[in-house]
């Protein structure tokens, strides 16, 4: 049982350090160069998602402690944030082959996405600060549902379109180089 409390104890340390190194980044957003912040995106949400993974599933808390902390205010501001240092790049089309009509081609946002998982990290990291028994349970079983519903397909969707981007502005880096 101890082992078990331990382990959960170290996922949880990673994962809110994780999360509150991403909410810091995303809330600094206004004064970040675009490159920079496409390029930190990149390479923190490859981490979010493997601590996402690697996360144990726990079981449900019977008292109720969920609570949102991120107000639709905060997330507007994040989501405008986001959107107009991804500009043009903002939007992209994709295949969800999740959903019963696999060939509907969809429109996303990587402003969106990226401020969906800010609400999920933030909302995480607020509820780890209350530092109760109860705040940390519920705190490990909502980040890991969050996860497999929310935050770990939005992730990878935005990681793929990124990856993209952050690979065509290397190669326009590269052959400027040459040139």
């Amino acid at each position: 049982m101890q082992e078990d409390t331990q382990l959960i104890d170290r996922h949880l340390v990673e994962m809110l350090t994780l999360a509150g190194e991403y909410c810091i980044n995303i809330e600094n957003t206004e004064n970040a160069d675009p490159i920079e912040l496409k390029s930190f995106l990149s390479k923190i949400s490859p981490m979010l998602y493997l601590r996402g993974i690697l996360f144990p599933l726990t079981e449900e808390p019977e008292e109720e402690a969920a609570e949102r902390f991120v107000t639709q205010e905060q997330w507007e501001n994040v989501f405008n944030s986001l959107r107009n240092k991804f500009g043009k790049e903002d939007l992209f089309n994709f295949l969800d082959y999740s959903s019963p009509s696999q060939d509907e081609i969809l429109k996303g946002s990587l402003a969106e996405l990226y401020a969906d998982v800010y609400q999920d990290m933030k909302d995480f990291v607020y509820l780890m600060t209350k530092n109760t028994v109860l705040a940390r349970k519920y705190a490990s079983y909502d980040v890991k549902q969050l996860f497999i519903n929310n935050w770990g397909p939005k992730l990878l969707l935005a990681q793929t379109m990124l990856h993209q981007i952050v690979n065509k502005q290397q190669e326009k880096e590269d052959l400027s180089f040459i040139d």
